[in-house]
């Protein structure tokens, strides 16, 4: 009488799992792969504002710029910004909390605020040498005036495309970041 295996004999599991295992290995690695190709958004440079105009109840963001624009890279593209008031917290009597944006029509909304720092956003066409949309932030209603330069603003964003970058705001008064208040007002 002879004996008639009925199903899979072990050997032909294992020959299955050891052809699979290169198969899941390579459907694994694919995506990572393909995530890993995707390049950082290029520089455009910095935006210069040329009018720093931090008070003791108001900071003025006139119409920032991006100076560093050569002919062979021109641009004019949507990019998503986003503008951060920090306050060094030197008064704990003095607050950013209640700040609000007092432009008329201004297309800066607040993304989020505490006693130390704001946060605004706004969807802009950056281009070469001409000045993004400002606004007029105030943030002292009562309270105590910010001590002298314990306020800095800073503005960066990304296109809505993902390929471009600004990298961040400074002034061409001095060439470093923008802060304020330099004296108090009068």
């Amino acid at each position: 009488m002879t004996d008639i295996k009925s199903g899979l004999s072990r050997r032909t599991v294992i020959k299955g799992a050891a052809w699979s295992v290169p198969v899941i290995a390579a459907a694994v690695a694919a995506p990572v792969a393909a995530a890993s190709t995707k390049t950082d958004p290029k520089s455009v440079g910095s935006l210069v504002e040329s009018s720093p105009n931090v008070k003791d109840s108001v900071l003025s963001a006139s119409s920032s710029r991006v100076e560093a624009c050569f002919p062979s890279d021109t641009f004019s593209t949507p990019f998503n910004l986003i503008a951060t008031v920090t306050f060094d917290n030197s008064d704990p009597a003095f607050s950013l909390a209640g700040a609000t944006v007092t432009s008329a029509g201004s297309v800066w909304t607040v993304a989020g605020r505490t006693a130390t720092s704001v946060t605004l956003a706004a969807t802009q066409t950056v281009t070469c040498f001409v000045g993004i949309t400002g606004f007029d932030l105030a943030y002292n209603a009562g309270s105590a005036v910010p001590p002298l330069n314990s306020l800095t603003l800073d503005i960066s964003g990304v296109s809505t495309d993902g390929t471009r970058k600004v990298d961040g705001l400074i002034s061409s008064l001095d060439g470093g970041r923008v802060v304020g208040p330099k004296v108090h007002d009068a």
